[in-house]
C-alpha cells in the first residue's frame, strides 16, 4: 500500500505539473480572443471617430474665420470707396468754390477785351495783348484744377453745353455763332452753361 500511495502520490505530481505547464504556455479561450479583437477594434474605431470629429470642427472653424475675414474685407473695401468718394466730392466743392470767385473776374476781362475799340496805337495794341495773355495764364491754372471752358463759337448747339440767348441770321439752323458769356465743365460736368446766339436760316433765302 505504501508503494500504492507513493505512486499516487507521483501521479499527482505530474498532474500538477501538467496543469502548470499549460498555464505557463499561456493557452487562450478562442471565445476570450475574439471579445479582446473587438475591444481593440471599437478602441481604434473610437480613436479614429475623435479624429474624424476634431477635424471636421477644425474645418467648421477655419470656414467660419474666412468668411469673417471675408466681411471684414468687403467693409474696409467699401469703407475706403466711400472716403475716397468723399474726398473726391470735397475737392469738387473746392474747386468750385474757388471758380465761383474767379468767374466774376474772368468775364469782366473777358468783356473788357471784347469790347475794347479797335484803336490804332503800339501801346493799345500791347495792352490788348496783354490782357489776353492774363485771360488764358487764368483758363491754364482752371484747366489744371480740372475746370474747362466750353467750346462754343462754330459749334452745333448743344443744349447740355449752350444756353441760346439770341438768334442770328445763318445759311443754316442751330449753329453757335456768337458768345456772350464763357461756359465751363468740371470733371466732364456742366457747371455753366455757355451763354450763345444761335443762327436762325431765313426761310426767304
Amino acid at each position: 500500500m505504501a508503494d500504492d500511495f507513493d505512486k499516487d502520490s507521483d501521479n499527482g505530481d505530474l498532474g500538477a505539473e501538467h496543469r502548470h505547464t499549460d498555464a505557463d504556455h499561456g493557452e487562450v479561450n478562442p471565445a476570450e480572443l475574439a471579445e479582446e479583437d473587438m475591444r481593440r477594434e471599437d478602441t481604434e474605431n473610437s480613436g479614429v471617430g475623435g479624429l474624424r470629429a476634431e477635424l471636421a470642427e477644425a474645418i467648421a472653424k477655419a470656414a467660419e474665420n474666412l468668411s469673417g475675414w471675408k466681411r471684414a474685407q468687403a467693409d474696409f473695401e467699401n469703407y475706403r470707396k466711400r472716403k475716397e468718394s468723399e474726398s473726391a466730392e470735397l475737392l469738387n466743392l473746392g474747386r468750385q468754390a474757388a471758380l465761383a470767385q474767379l468767374l466774376p473776374v474772368l468775364d469782366s476781362l473777358e468783356q473788357a477785351l471784347f469790347h475794347a475799340p479797335d484803336i490804332d496805337g503800339e501801346k493799345y495794341k500791347n495792352w490788348k495783348f496783354g490782357l489776353d495773355g492774363i485771360i488764358k495764364q487764368l483758363d491754364a491754372a482752371l484747366a489744371q484744377m480740372g475746370i474747362r471752358k466750353i467750346e462754343a463759337i462754330g459749334k452745333k448747339f448743344d443744349p447740355y453745353l449752350h444756353e441760346a440767348v439770341r438768334e442770328v441770321p445763318g445759311e443754316e439752323d442751330g449753329i453757335v455763332a456768337e458768345q456772350y458769356q464763357a461756359g465751363f465743365t468740371l470733371n466732364g460736368n456742366v457747371i455753366r452753361p455757355a451763354q450763345v446766339g444761335i443762327t436762325k436760316k431765313n426761310s426767304g433765302s
